[in-house]
């Protein structure tokens, strides 16, 4: 009889440590994921009026933005990159909130990881935005390219501030 109270006292043991460990970790479906927009499922990428104009964010409000080249061709954040530029996290398509016009789809970011991506270019936040409504990344040199927040139909800012107004491909040149 002992033997079988010790059994059953270690497999009670194992399952309080299981649940422990599962509520630590952010529950049994893994919503605490990876990166700045971590989440277990689809993101919702918002439009959102900022001093530069309507601008998408991510599901924590903050401003998004894209890497883009000399040809206006999206780059990867890789290496350094993400510490400052953390990708959008989304494990399925992205959910178009209100005013979202720009085709939302999965990227596969640097690190393997899926992140959001609008008309073709993965999304990443600025870690200098603090919170909702700034975008100080907007216009920033870095990482091999120029950083520019995304516009409700999913194209890049021009320089600093202010919204482009040509119709450019909304596939960023792919």
């Amino acid at each position: 009889m002992r033997a079988v109270d010790t059994r059953t006292g270690r497999l009670l043991l194992g399952a309080i440590a299981t649940t422990a460990l599962v509520t630590a970790c952010g529950g049994a479906s893994g919503a605490s994921g990876g990166g700045a927009g971590g989440s277990g499922s689809a993101a919702t990428i918002s439009a959102a009026q900022t001093s530069a104009g309507m601008v998408l964010t991510g599901p924590d409000g903050n401003t998004v933005y894209v890497l883009l080249d000399a040809q206006g061709k999206p780059l990867p954040c890789s290496g350094s990159c993400p510490s400052s530029w953390p990708s959008v996290a989304s494990s399925g398509t992205p959910q178009a909130g209100s005013g979202v016009t720009a085709t939302l789809a999965v990227a596969t970011a640097a690190d393997g990881s899926s992140q959001a991506a609008a008309n073709g270019a993965p999304l990443y936040y600025y870690s200098g935005d603090t919170g909702s409504g700034q975008v100080n990344g907007n216009g920033l040199t870095s990482f091999g390219g120029t950083w520019h927040a995304v516009q409700a139909n999913g194209q890049p800012m021009s320089g600093g501030s202010a919204p482009s107004t040509g119709t450019a491909s909304p596939r960023y040149g792919y």
